[in-house]
């Protein structure tokens, strides 16, 4: 394959992993890691597996002994179909690197229908970051192979396994003495049968088509149903750019989205501006608008100097339309130093905190220094940044107090999002480092993992509200007191049994559109913190997670906030508590009102209603499920009043209070 491959290498090293004084403060955006370019077209094999840690219970479309499923964002890769079917890509590998390919899997309706398989893929040749969209009840993927073009795959009949396989060449990208027509990193959507799809060319350095390096470029394709053909357009430099303007482009550091009559590009990287391409006539004229201008003007990666460490995109971004056509923007923040042009290699911060969320209605961010996009700068001047969470609710995320390795997906610590916008809500699903001291000590050093997370905005962007953590699994508790290890030098040890770890969850990805109530999406779990591809080392499979949730449960199921009552107690184990996350609303009430909470399992319930002289006016035996709940109750016949609502199960109670006039 032809990709960047990122091995990153922490400058620093392991002293007190398990140290008890944390820091709440910690300036870990002065913690450079190294990045160094590797150019060569073949990645290593994974070496053999590990054996598991432990296994685990969820919805499983697949599994993969590749492990980095993007060089920053991600490309479509999951279609929601209005029946309610829905199907899903990824890059799948075997044992050895030849068998990477695109992994398929299918919802009927009832059931994922595909091998899990990490050697099933849908191409008989090697491919990888397959993407995927869909035109009626055809599938349509593009994946490249590394060296020549884009492998472009169709099924004319949705879960049908029926693909048959053409390829697209790029524009011819010359180094003055030879050239070539290799496209990667694709993505790709589409409005009725009109395709869009954007690419780079070659990156070997050196090729330059238009006089940029890995050039991003755009095709308008239109799908022929009688024949299950695509007819391409010309390319074109997204954004309409110059190599003044942009002198190169970097593979997924961009995102597509299309809506109605509109289509929108996003390039979000860390060398040059933000800027968004637009057009509102299905993709035959568009406008570009700078978002963020980077206080470097021309800047890339291979010939600036960058010794003041500006703060920049992270090159992580996502990118969603609204029923309005309006844009909605997220991208991680960094920082960045490159002190040597002659090392091939720059420097990131991982531990830079902060995301920026940003849409069409808000102003750019314009005529930047190197501090503009420092997240409490940013913050300061009014735009919505999303940060680490705190998940035990002592006061704040933890970094430890002795040096842990992050994870290299060179990237922010907060980041990799992936927007939905639809009836003027927001949904943002994104992964971020995990509150202490969730850490990976399979392979001796410690590294962060990283999560899974949503929120949402119920007016537009304009304000987000509560946290859910979408990847926690049930089966692990939180430990914040280490002194009953008798042995301290033998902690690395006892870590994997004193505590159950919830692993690595990263590069979520989210069908751009709600059905049935319904928001459904994918992401890359397994026990190993970073890529083992990219990192090295030995690698075990990792899992393809699939989860669907009610859109009105982002911020109430697994709410942050309040997850902890409900699941971390200190090193005994697991709280009995069953139920977390409970809200009203309306509160005040008048007529009805809803109860909502999150349940850890099934169980039988009594929700009963006491007045504040303790007497109880209202009681009823309920069950409830796993996950989201939501109880519809009538106050017709309470007194104006205040009154305490108990949802009790064998193993706890939980109360809130409402409030009837």
């Amino acid at each position: 394959m032809k990709k960047i491959l990122l091995a990153v290498t922490a400058l620093f090293l392991v002293n007190a992993m398990f140290a008890q004084d944390v820091v709440k403060s910690r300036d870990l955006s002065t913690v450079a890691m190294k990045k160094t370019i590797l150019t060569g077209r073949e990645e290593a094999a994974p070496q053999e597996a590990m054996p598991m840690v432990r296994s685990i219970s969820r919805n499983i479309l697949g599994t993969t002994f590749y492990d980095l499923q993007t060089n920053g964002s991600q490309a479509p890769k999951i279609y929601a179909h209005p029946d309610g079917t829905i199907s899903a890509v990824w890059t799948t590998m075997a044992s050895a690197a030849s068998s990477r390919g695109t992994g398929y899997n299918y919802y009927n309706g009832n059931n994922w229908i595909n091998s899990s398989s990490s050697s099933d893929r849908i191409e008989n040749v090697r491919t990888g970051w397959g993407t995927m969209t869909c035109v009626g009840n055809a599938e349509i993927v593009a994946s490249h192979n590394g060296t020549t073009a884009l492998v472009i795959g169709v099924c004319p009949q949705k879960g049908s396994n029926n693909w048959t396989f053409t390829t697209l060449e790029g524009p011819a990208a010359s180094n003055g003495s030879q050239t070539s027509t290799c496209l990667l990193w694709p993505a790709m959507v589409s409005i009725g049968n009109t395709i869009h799809l954007i690419a780079c060319t070659e990156s070997d350095a050196g090729y330059l088509y238009q006089g940029i390096q890995t050039c991003l470029v755009y095709y308008r394709g239109t799908f022929d149903a009688s024949t299950n053909t695509i007819t391409w357009s010309e390319p074109r430099v997204v954004g309409d750019v110059t190599a003044q303007e942009v002198p190169a482009f970097s593979g997924d550091s961009y995102a597509i989205a299309a809506k109605g009559n509109t289509v929108a590009i996003l390039n979000a990287p860390s060398w040059n501006d933000v800027f968004l391409w637009k057009s509102s006539d299905n993709g035959v004229n568009f406008t570009k608008t700078t978002i963020f201008e980077h206080p470097y003007e021309g800047c890339s990666e291979a010939t600036t100097l960058i010794l003041d460490t500006p703060y920049v995109a992270d090159g992580a971004c996502a990118l969603a339309l609204d029923d309005n056509g309006t844009a909605h923007v997220a991208f991680g923040i960094t920082r960045l130093l490159n002190d040597d042009l002659s090392d091939g290699s720059y420097s990131y911060y991982p531990g830079v905190v902060g995301m920026l969320y940003w849409n069409e209605n808000q102003q750019p961010i314009l005529n930047t220094n190197t501090y503009t996009l420092e997240p409490s700068n940013i913050e300061a001047a009014g735009y919505t940044v999303i940060h680490r969470s705190d998940l035990n609710n002592d006061g704040g995320a933890y970094w430890s107090g002795g040096e842990v390795d992050f994870p290299g997906y060179g990237v922010g610590a907060v980041s990799m999002p992936q927007l939905v916008a639809e009836n003027g809500k927001v949904y943002m699903i994104y992964s971020t480092i995990l509150d202490w001291p969730f850490l990976d000590v399979n392979n001796g050093a410690a590294k962060y993992y990283r999560g899974v997370f949503a929120t949402k905005s119920l007016d537009n962007g304009n304000t987000f509200g509560d946290v859910s953590w979408l990847s926690y699994n049930k089966d692990c508790y939180y430990l914040d007191d280490w002194s009953w290890v008798s042995d301290t030098n033998d902690v690395m040890q006892h870590a994997m049994e004193a505590l159950y770890v919830d692993g690595e969850s990263v590069f979520p990805v989210v069908a751009p559109n709600i059905v049935n109530g319904q928001i459904n999406m994918w992401w890359q779990q397994d026990f190993f913190a970073g890529s083992q591809v990219k990192d090295g080392g030995n690698v075990a499979e990792s899992y393809i997670h699939y989860q669907t949730l009610d859109a009105d449960s982002v911020g109430v199921y697994n709410n942050t906030n309040e997850v902890w009552q409900g699941i971390w107690i200190d090193h005994t184990g697991l709280s009995n508590k069953v139920i977390s996350g409970m809200k009203m609303y309306p509160n005040p009430a008048t007529n009805n009102v809803n109860v909502t909470f999150s349940s850890e399992e099934n169980a039988a319930a009594v929700i009963s209603v006491m007045n504040l002289m303790g007497q109880t006016v209202y009681t009823e035996n309920v069950n409830i499920h796993e996950g989201y709940n939501m109880l519809n109750l009538s106050v017709n016949n309470f007194s104006n009043g205040v009154y305490m609502v108990n949802i009790k199960t064998d193993k706890g109670i939980s109360t809130q209070k409402l409030i009837v006039k």
